[in-house]
């Protein structure tokens, strides 16, 4: 038997929070873009640092440019990874029972 998801997209401006790492990889901040459950399980898509790599060759047997630029990425974390300030739960909460 298939579980329904419930989904909540978080509305622009995103809420910013912490993604914990693992190990002891630390801590990356993130906004919040999605929240999801199924069943007693909750997922929360973050919008992440990321680098990019990149290369460039103007022309061929020229050698070639290389280097590493800032990105972001959407991760997908389980919510006991992700933490926010008292305030950031309370509004989404608010947004999430508003919603509902």
């Amino acid at each position: 038997m298939t579980e329904i998801a419930r989904c909540f997209n978080v509305p622009q401006p995103f809420p910013t929070g912490e993604l914990r790492l693992p190990g002891n990889g630390g801590a990356v901040k993130v906004k919040i873009k999605c929240i999801e459950q199924h069943g007693d399980d909750v997922w929360v898509l973050v919008e992440a640092p990321r680098w990019d790599c990149w290369h460039t060759q103007i022309e061929i047997g020229e050698p070639a440019h290389e280097g590493i630029s800032p990105g972001v990425e959407d991760v997908w974390a389980p919510s006991f990874a992700v933490s926010a300030e008292a305030n950031v739960y309370e509004r989404l909460r608010s947004l999430y029972l508003s919603a509902a």
